[in-house]
């Protein structure tokens, strides 16, 4: 029910189909940000931050999942200087993902995760990997892994590959400005002790990799990134792993 693609960069594309509308899902086990740098390369770009608490009545994850009135979130967050996108508070919202994951499966809980959201929309969803990996275990799904620069960025992007491996995800490294040898360390742990050949997504390439490879409902209309002027119009591409 839900496919998503991989980018021809990295040698993985598979046959092409097009994508012609519908919301998609990048997750990021991380709340490094990605968001700039996706707007900025023309996508219409909602963060989900299970990172953050939903507070009020409104404008949180778990209150679009619960009101069946809200819809087409994301519409009006067009490309604009780089800092136009929508940014949801989401961890009740995720808590209440995964337990309709747990009794429903994943495919249930995508369904309502997506319900919400606008055509054309870009989900980028921060959260822990466990949550990931309890939210989408099961579904081939690319997941980035942010390295940042800071000490603990190889135990954490290490710790975070582990748990989406071991879900039967699709991780990615994501480096942002990270030390060379902290990515190669991570890369070669990764090698050595989960049988991984962990992906690298330069940062430049974000903008063209992350809407290639997120994760598409196939029974929606296609998923459309779109472009910047400068790129002109590119549609994604994606083959279903499973249906």
């Amino acid at each position: 029910m839900f496919d998503f693609g991989v980018d021809q960069a990295a040698g993985l594309r598979l046959e092409a189909k097009a994508r012609h509308g519908g919301p998609a899902l990048m997750p990021l086990a991380s709340r490094a940000r990605a968001s700039r740098d996706l707007t900025e390369a023309g996508q219409r770009v909602v963060v989900i931050d299970a990172c953050a608490t939903e507070r009020g009545d409104s404008g949180g994850l778990s209150h679009a999942l619960a009101d069946a009135g809200v819809a087409h979130l994301g519409a009006d967050s067009l490309p604009g200087d780089g800092t136009d996108w929508v940014v949801m508070p989401g961890a009740q919202g995720l808590q209440s993902l995964v337990a309709t994951a747990n009794a429903a499966g994943a495919d249930t809980a995508l369904t309502r995760l997506f319900a919400p959201f606008a055509s054309g929309a870009l989900l980028l969803l921060y959260a822990p990997a466990q949550m990931l990996a309890s939210l989408l275990a099961g579904v081939k799904a690319r997941v980035m892994v942010p390295v940042v620069p800071q000490p603990q960025a190889s135990i954490d992007a290490y710790g975070a590959l582990k748990w989406l491996h071991g879900a039967g995800l699709h991780p990615v490294l994501a480096p942002l400005e990270a030390h060379t040898q902290v990515l190669s360390n991570v890369v070669d742990c990764a090698r050595r002790h989960l049988e991984l050949k962990a992906p690298v997504w330069p940062r430049a390439a974000w903008g063209q990799r992350v809407p290639d490879a997120a994760l598409v409902c196939a029974d929606a209309p296609a998923f459309v990134p779109y472009r910047s002027p400068a790129r002109g119009a590119h549609a994604g591409a994606a083959i279903p792993f499973w249906s």
